[in-house]
């Protein structure tokens, strides 16, 4: 029984070469296909298996996957806008007191972003679908 010790030639000068392990993006990252390649060749799925069966689940774990993100990051939104809104005091006195949805800290400058919406609140004015 024979073992080789390095059945795969690799070394660190070829890991250093972009692309070394496909043709389609071994030009570098001097072009704009190389990008996208890289990027698009995780999800050609048809280049990785015939199974059509197990296709259909990548296809379908990435969808969910993909989904699972963006509904969390919708209900980060919808989290944070309701907890740094003023929408208690708006509907209280919705004459007086503008609706804002949220504060902004003064870190660079986005201070004057802030405006006073009353009701001892601060905040950026909603200016649409609510007046």
């Amino acid at each position: 029984m024979i073992i080789h010790r390095d059945p795969i030639k690799t070394s660190f000068e070829q890991w250093a070469r972009p692309g070394h392990f496909l043709r389609t993006i071994v030009k570098g990252p001097d072009t704009t296909a190389w990008i996208w390649n890289l990027h698009a060749d995780a999800h050609d799925f048809d280049s990785h298996t015939s199974d059509l069966e197990e296709i259909s689940r990548k296809v379908f774990s990435a969808h969910f996957g993909q989904l699972s993100i963006i509904f969390l990051w919708l209900s980060g939104m919808y989290f944070h806008g309701a907890r740094f809104s003023n929408y208690e005091a708006w509907l209280s006195d919705p004459t007086h007191i503008g609706p804002s949805a949220q504060v902004v800290w003064p870190i660079v400058g986005q201070e004057t972003l802030i405006g006073d919406v009353g009701g001892g609140f601060q905040g950026i004015q909603i200016t649409s679908s609510f007046l």
